[in-house]
């Protein structure tokens, strides 16, 4: 996109973002995504990708990504998301190495986990004194809906696309951290637009995220829109990267060992059979089937 060349001010203005910042070393820091599916996780994969691998989440953390980490996962299939939080970066949190732990032995269906570089909104940079926010969860139809970003959207153009009657019918929880509900993060208002189309839409979260994706794009934003979305059967992972160009998603298949899974980083040193998400690429994963591409 031609704009693309010119950071605007409304990625500079959001409520809460994950900007990608580059070093002087030329290392990359930014928010980072992970999520899993599968009907019998095998052995390993969440200590794997979550701890001991290269490029695992707990390593992203170590000097990036330092404000905090979250993780949501499903027991089983249908059942309400537990949602996991700590301040401290994952690399040196005794709970996020505990939870892990505890994930390999009871294998839930689906996991997702974020861990945080804020600059604004509800952010206490380096102090380790804020949990973090994502995953965002919301019940709605018997459902519990997470939401994990990777990006910045504006907070006024949320706003306004979403509407004053729905924001009042669906206010933001801010993830019940009282300092995230008292000054409402553009991560949330991003995902609360996505539910209101899947709403819009009778349902159809694929035709949901489109419509959503599509209003936000027509409007102008330029910011990072990388998301991973569950209702606690499926996964949908979203790519649309910001003007930095760096928000990258990547998804893994493995149909011998039954699990699919979605990062902003591959875990391991090498690529391998990990696939890159084209921006405005959806895929969704579910823990049966090879994840189906959408564009």
């Amino acid at each position: 996109m031609a704009n693309s060349r010119v950071l605007t001010k409304n990625l500079l203005i959001a409520g809460l973002f994950c900007i990608i910042l580059v070093t002087s070393a030329g290392t990359v820091q930014a928010c980072r995504l992970y999520g899993a599916i599968s009907n019998d996780l095998p052995d390993g994969v969440l200590q794997s990708h979550l701890i001991t691998a290269f490029n695992s989440v707990k390593n992203l953390a170590r000097s990036g990504n330092i404000d905090g980490w979250g993780v949501a996962y499903v027991p089983e299939y249908g059942d309400r998301a537990i949602i996991k939080r700590g301040a401290l970066r994952a690399f040196r949190a005794a709970g996020y190495d505990e939870l892990v732990k505890s994930l390999e032995t009871t294998k839930p269906k689906i996991t997702i986990a974020h861990i945080r570089y804020c600059t604004s909104g509800c952010c206490a940079h380096g102090k380790e004194t804020l949990k973090d926010p994502h995953p965002f969860y919301r019940d709605k139809d018997d459902k519990r809906w997470i939401f994990a970003h990777n990006g910045g959207v504006s907070v006024k153009r949320m706003k306004k696309l979403i509407g004053e009657e729905y924001l009042q019918k669906n206010p933001p929880n801010g993830s019940d951290i009282s300092a995230c509900a008292d000054k409402v993060v553009d991560s949330e208002l991003y995902f609360l637009h996505i539910l209101k189309n899947i709403e819009e839409n009778n349902g159809d979260v694929t035709r949901g995220i489109i419509a959503a994706v599509g209003q936000i794009v027509k409007h102008g934003e330029h910011g990072g829109m990388n998301f991973i979305l569950s209702d606690g059967k499926t996964i949908w992972a979203f790519r649309k990267g910001g003007l930095i160009l760096h928000h990258k998603l990547y998804y893994f298949y493995d149909p011998e060992r039954g699990y699919s899974a979605v990062a902003t980083q591959y875990p391991i040193k090498k690529k391998g059979g990990w696939i890159s998400m084209d921006n405005y690429e959806l895929v969704v994963l579910t823990g049966d089937s090879a994840p189906v591409a959408i564009q």
